[in-house]
């Protein structure tokens, strides 16, 4: 399964800078695009590091992920602060999911949709989190374009870093519009012994009027997209945008 053997690793492979620079991005939406209250859903929260700086800025929040391994570093990390904050974890599928109480903002970031390569898996996920959101509530997310997953999503790399290495291999079909990521990395487990393992990656991209059409039919209305990380709106070369929908 994705992101199991992957999560032990995954902050020092430096996945998680992603998560740095989305916290700064998404305070600069918020003031563009206000929520109502202070509680929200990070869907896909991986290993929780977008959740715990939100919830250090005040929010209440619930992360939600399949991988039970991920959601372990989560906790970890909040079991290590020396101060309490408002976050808790829960495991679940984002196609379909329920939480007790609706919130007023729901996240999910790093391209993390683009894993749902059918259009009803899409579709039941925009579903859920409407029925997530309070009336006026808002969902961001991004997107990695077609752009990105054909010219960039590409070739053969290889990291080193602490305690470890990950080779990625990654192709993309034309034919399926599918780009397929193979990781392999090598953890060490004791000094000079390392643990092998093998992931693979599927994603696909999606035109935005697709995307549009399917958050309109759960009930969304589109406010903006973005050229990820600027207030912009995409181009023929954006690698990523970034959708802020607002539920009806």
């Amino acid at each position: 399964m994705q992101y199991e053997e992957y999560a032990a690793i995954y902050d020092r492979s430096g996945q998680n800078s992603f998560s740095l620079l989305m916290d700064i991005y998404l305070r600069d939406l918020l003031r563009t695009h206000q929520v109502a209250g202070r509680s929200m859903l990070d869907l896909a929260c991986g290993t929780g590091t977008l959740a715990l700086m939100l919830a250090e800025r005040g929010w209440a929040v619930l992360g939600i992920d399949r991988s039970a391994a991920m959601l372990d570093e989560a906790e970890r990390k909040v079991s290590e602060l020396e101060e309490e904050l408002d976050i808790r974890f829960a495991q679940g599928d984002m196609r379909d999911f329920t939480i007790d109480a609706r919130v007023g903002l729901v996240t999910c970031c790093y391209d993390t949709l683009n894993y749902l390569t059918d259009d009803a898996d899409l579709r039941q996920c925009f579903a859920s989190v409407a029925r997530a959101l309070v009336p006026g509530g808002l969902f961001c997310f991004d997107l990695a374009t077609d752009y990105f997953l054909e010219h960039y999503w590409q070739g053969v790399e290889v990291e080193e870093f602490d305690a470890g290495t990950q080779i990625m291999q990654s192709h993309y079909d034309h034919a399926s519009g599918l780009s397929t990521l193979v990781l392999t990395g090598f953890v060490e487990v004791t000094p000079g012994r390392y643990r092998r393992f093998r992931e693979v990656h599927v994603e696909r991209g999606y035109a935005q009027p697709v995307v549009r059409h399917y958050l309109e039919q759960a009930g969304f209305v589109v406010e903006a997209v973005y050229d990820c990380f600027t207030s912009q709106p995409p181009n023929e070369r954006s690698l990523r945008e970034m959708y802020v929908a607002r539920r009806s």
